[in-house]
């Protein structure tokens, strides 16, 4: 085996990794992956190993900080590519998730890369901010012709 295949299946684990960082792996993510990954070997067909990892991988038993260890020594241009890559991954299923923006988040700390240097690869927002934002959703508006608690306490004269 040598050290450009382990390092195909590195990269493959964290691809599908990424895969699975919303639960769901859906067909277009398994092809994007497959594609990704011919064409990181110049084209040609992956081998039979890595295709068994596509089929057989676990999420449960996947650990990203310590996959991404293999990249913590790259220069910062692998890493960006590395990082791309999942983002492609993402793009796939055409949905947006917070747990993929988390999982470009937790590998980028794994390997070592500062958020300026990929925030154009994730959603900009505050978790809290987000949060706030949409806790007015949550409840409905009043009904028309209806009074709240606090309406008690308005008098209006209507002549």
């Amino acid at each position: 085996m040598t050290s450009e295949h382990d390092r195909l299946i590195v990269v493959t684990d964290i691809l599908l990794g990424a895969a699975f960082a919303d639960s769901y792996f859906a067909g277009a993510e398994r092809d994007k992956i497959k594609e990704l990954l011919s064409e990181l070997i110049g084209g040609d067909d992956l081998p039979a190993e890595v295709l068994a990892r596509i089929d057989d991988f676990d999420p449960d038993h996947f650990e990203l900080p310590a996959t991404a260890q293999a990249f913590v020594d790259d220069p910062l241009i692998n890493k960006h590519n590395l990082l791309e890559l999942v983002a492609a991954v993402h793009d796939a299923d055409e949905e947006i998730d917070l747990a993929e923006d988390t999982y470009i988040h937790d590998l980028a700390e794994a390997i070592g890369v500062a958020a300026d240097e990929y925030a154009d690869l994730v959603l900009d927002y505050e978790v809290e901010e987000l949060q706030e934002s949409l806790s007015g959703l949550r409840q409905p508006p009043p009904i028309p012709g209806t009074t709240t608690e606090d309406d008690d306490d308005i008098d209006i004269d209507v002549e």
